[in-house]
């Protein structure tokens, strides 16, 4: 259940967040793209918090169906449209002629991010007195989940302010150094070259026969 159907039914909810992204945030600014997209997501931490202190059996609700609607559904929308601004924002930042070496570098730099982070969340595991070997312990796990999947996110909004341009998502974030300036160059060189090929056509034209 959890290895097949969880992760269909996830699949199919990424690729909802795609539709919707494209859809509903496809013409907003970047800034207030992700603080809408770390809200969402802050708030799908929420259902790890239910499961995990059992609150939906209060609710009537079994684990499977929660855990289902949750983490394979609510969450994973909402992880997808976090995700999506940042590789917009990556793959805009990357200038003509140099996209593959400026996309890795800054894929490099969030791999390195992601790693970090999983570094940071072993150790909080540790603090937290979190064991999943016998005698297990999983009193601070709901404190856990809320710092690391809530707090933590809403800190880096104001970071938005200092980090991401006030630009909508179509803007050119190059500052006139992308695709226009390019193409404008581009155009220019082949116009010398067809001047230069006229030129010599025209000489060779005028060249006495032997």
């Amino acid at each position: 259940y959890y290895s097949t159907y969880v992760r269909i039914v996830g699949a199919i909810a990424a690729w909802v967040g795609v539709i919707l992204f494209q859809a509903i945030m496809g013409s907003w600014r970047l800034r207030r793209v992700f603080w809408v997209s770390v809200v969402l997501r802050c708030a799908g931490g929420i259902f790890d918090i239910l499961i995990v202190n059992r609150w939906n059996r209060k609710l009537g609700i079994a684990d499977k169906t929660m855990y289902m609607i949750g983490d394979a559904i609510i969450y994973e929308v909402c992880y997808t449209l976090n995700f999506m601004p940042a590789v917009v924002l990556t793959s805009k930042l990357c200038a003509k002629d140099l996209e593959a070496t400026t996309y890795a570098m800054l894929a490099g730099f969030q791999n390195f991010g992601q790693q970090v982070s999983r570094t940071v969340g072993v150790f909080f595991i540790t603090a937290f007195n979190i064991r999943t070997d016998a005698p297990c312990s999983w009193d601070g796990l709901s404190l856990l989940i809320a710092i690391a999947h809530i707090i933590l996110p809403l800190l880096l909004v104001p970071l938005t302010f200092f980090l991401i341009p006030d630009l909508k998502i179509t803007d050119d974030l190059l500052g006139g150094t992308g695709s226009a300036q390019s193409e404008e160059e581009d155009s220019d060189r082949r116009e010398r070259e067809m001047s230069n090929v006229s030129d010599i056509s025209i000489k060779s034209d005028r060249a006495p026969l032997l």
